[in-house]
């Protein structure tokens, strides 16, 4: 009786280097995306961040649009799937704003791509993004918006999650040389003293009762004025 012949297993590593495939290629764009911006890739540094010659990356890749594609691809694994409940739509929702603010933070580079035009001209073959905006707008409509209503609501959803991300978490999560972010509870009292002799009274005060804000905190409550807004569209 002969045996079942055993599929052959490609080798994660030869002479000691990491074994070329395009997930690994894949996966490489997106840390060096999410380091430096997708304008900072290009194939020499991917082929430098490798261990390998710009040339091998040619035996699997046609071009940089190709690897943003792949660096697409690999991001999206791990995208967070809606799951949006009409019967308990509030915590339903604010849940759901926490977990692509999770993803993006993970992947933050996807946003500066998105904003440089390329994202829209990569392929997407299992329709992911269009997919979760179809769920999206599917529970924004059991709600009882209108498709008008429905729409505006998806794009403020898009700008609270995808706008914090990136003006506030990114500070916090990668900051600029030389700043730390924990030095901000200590910023206030500096801008009082600066701003003490100024005909200023009410950013004064704000800055005497307020206190510093966590990233957590702050995006909560600007889940809560959406969350508010949605309320009166709804009875509108």
């Amino acid at each position: 009786m002969s045996e079942t012949p055993r599929t052959r297993r490609r080798p994660t590593h030869r002479k000691g280097r990491p074994t070329l495939t395009r997930e690994s290629i894949g996966q490489a764009a997106l840390t060096l995306i999410s380091r430096n911006g997708p304008t900072a890739l290009t194939m020499r540094i991917l082929a430098d961040e490798l261990g390998v010659s710009p040339r091998a990356l040619y035996n699997y890749v046609t071009d940089q649009r190709e690897v943003l594609a792949l660096a697409l691809s690999v991001a999206q694994e791990d995208a967070p799937t809606p799951r949006l409940d009409a019967d308990d739509w509030r915590d339903s929702l604010r849940e759901y704003c926490r977990e692509p603010r999770s993803w993006y933070r993970r992947h933050a580079g996807l946003l500066a791509l998105a904003m440089s035009g390329q994202f829209a001209t990569l392929t997407d073959p299992q329709h992911t993004l269009a997919r979760h905006q179809d769920t999206v707008l599917g529970f924004l409509l059991e709600l009882g918006l209108s498709p008008k209503d429905a729409h505006r609501a998806y794009q403020h959803l898009i700008l609270l999650i995808a706008g914090f991300t990136e003006f506030y978490d990114s500070w916090h999560d990668r900051p600029p040389a030389g700043v730390d972010p924990a030095d901000w509870a200590t910023a206030a009292p500096q801008v009082q003293r600066a701003v003490a002799d100024l005909d200023t009274p009410h950013l004064s005060r704000v800055l005497a009762e307020a206190g510093p804000q966590r990233p957590d905190d702050l995006f909560e409550g600007t889940v809560d004025m959406l969350v508010a807004w949605l309320e009166r569209t709804q009875r509108g």
